[in-house]
């Protein structure tokens, strides 16, 4: 009689508010209000998670003996048949129910009756959210750690091929010693392979399972800690439950990661725009991430990688975006956290297409391979070469050098000439001591192999990075 009893006021109670339950002791919310309260549009997404985190749960009431087996089977198959409903496009999502938690335990009963009514007990959403968005950061992390590997995988690729193209470095916006465009790439890769590390880091921190915390101070029912790490893939679960429903530092974590990799990719974003200028010409950006002008018909803007650099900006607002909801925050639970998902994922959808459209700029456009030199030989970027002649075969100290160096190129410039044009003759009219060896250390392909040290710019170490990294992504 009290089974049906409650039945008939729950279906009564769905048909005037469409809830599974009210959150609201004898009070009825409004309906602005509801809409304001529900976060269903923003975590949804967390289906998957809430499912396998609820499956996970029931598994640890069944061996406390709370569900029988007979109910854990019927709950198992109904979560699965709500996954693959969600997946084939057949959830409709009420915004009644408020959140994806209560929606999920809403379909639950509509398949299987009130053996859902049990499914949350000795939890709370609060420890159910936070172990959902530790699942889902986990996992969203890792799928950032194969898009940069991909980008990385793609640049690797460009600097295989361009070991012997020449371009010149740059200090402050200036040509200033030639190197290989493959070192330069090379140092990029140095870049993603730390951001990889960072969101290693970022796994690590999320790696702690919060179930049987339930609201603050703990479950009251001895779930099996073990099985519900093993059953989720936590290596831990957390010390302190109060810790446990109020700890997003992992979160943070996650920002961070993808606030440095956004860091990195508007570097190279600026980098790429500043080479496809006609100005400079050392980069052409495919024409399908190019836009021409609606006016100037010979125009191709590097639309795509303008766009990375504005979305790697907005990228790096993220984590102080976080900060301020989650600062000066008492313990434990409050409803400010319902604004946290909404910021990780935003973040992680813009990251993965930046990542995505970069590595295909990467991979399909075109570095100019016959520049490189000219650029560097009108612009005298062997001078340091030269100075450093006069220090290893004259003997002449560097500050001396130096300055005789600076008289030499101000000398060309006034008379509009590469150092390579300038006759021994008027070389020795600013040093008599200089002979015709000078002419090797002008020479711009020779300046690189010249460098002597393991993390240089010489086509030897070069080509070692690149194996290494080869070995690294393969």
């Amino acid at each position: 009689f009290r089974r049906v009893l409650f039945r008939s006021f729950t279906l009564m109670t769905k048909k005037k508010n469409n809830k599974l339950l009210s959150t609201s002791i004898n009070k009825k919310t409004s309906s602005l209000m509801d809409d304001f309260n529900s976060s269903i549009d923003i975590d949804q997404r967390l289906i998957e998670e809430d499912i396998l985190v609820t499956q996970a749960h029931v598994s640890a009431l069944e061996k406390l003996k709370v569900i029988s087996t007979i109910e854990a089977k019927k709950i198992y198959q109904g979560l699965n048949e709500i996954l693959n409903d969600y997946q084939k496009g057949k959830i409709k999502f009420s915004k009644k129910n408020e959140d994806i938690h209560m929606n999920v335990e809403y379909f639950l009963h509509q398949r299987i009756g009130d053996i859902a009514l049990k499914i949350h007990t000795g939890r709370s959403r609060n420890d159910q959210v936070a172990t959902d968005t530790r699942l889902w950061t986990k996992k969203s992390a890792k799928e950032i750690q194969k898009l940069i590997k991909m980008i990385m995988r793609s640049i690797l690729n460009q600097a295989n091929k361009h070991q012997e193209t020449i371009i010149p470095g740059f200090t402050h916006l200036q040509i200033a010693q030639p190197l290989s465009l493959a070192h330069h790439l090379l140092a990029y890769l140095e870049m993603f392979k730390r951001d990889l590390d960072y969101f290693e880091f970022s796994i690590h921190g999320a790696d702690e399972n919060v179930l049987g915390s339930a609201a603050l101070a703990g479950s009251n029912y001895q779930l099996d800690q073990n099985l519900l790490n093993k059953k989720l893939g936590f290596s831990k679960s957390k010390q302190n439950s109060m810790d446990g429903v109020s700890d997003r530092d992992f979160c943070m974590y996650f920002l961070h990661a993808c606030s440095m990799t956004s860091i990195h990719l508007g570097k190279l974003s600026s980098e790429l725009i500043l080479w496809s200028s006609n100005l400079v010409g050392l980069f052409n950006v495919h024409s399908e991430y190019s836009t021409g002008s609606s006016i100037m018909p010979q125009k191709r803007n590097p639309d795509s990688l303008e766009l990375i650099r504005s979305k790697a900006n907005i990228i790096r607002t993220k984590s102080q975006e976080f900060s301020n909801v989650i600062s000066n925050l008492p313990l434990t639970y409050f409803k400010d956290f319902q604004e946290d998902k909404k910021i990780i994922f935003e973040c992680f959808d813009e990251l993965s297409l930046c990542l995505n459209v970069m590595s295909d700029v990467i991979k399909k456009s075109h570095f100019n391979k016959k520049i490189g030199v000219e650029l560097c030989e009108t612009n005298f970027a062997t001078a340091t070469d030269l100075a450093d002649y006069l220090v290893i075969e004259k003997n002449i100290p560097f500050r001396k050098s130096y300055k005789t160096i600076a008289a030499i190129v101000q000398f060309a410039l006034n008379n509009k000439m590469k150092l390579s044009e300038i006759s021994l003759k008027e070389f020795q009219k600013f040093e008599k001591s200089i002979d015709s060896n000078i002419y090797q250390y002008i020479d711009v392909k020779k300046s690189l192999a010249r460098k002597k040290t393991n993390m240089s710019t010489n086509p030897k170490e070069v080509s070692k990075k690149i194996r290494k990294f080869q070995k690294f992504l393969k």
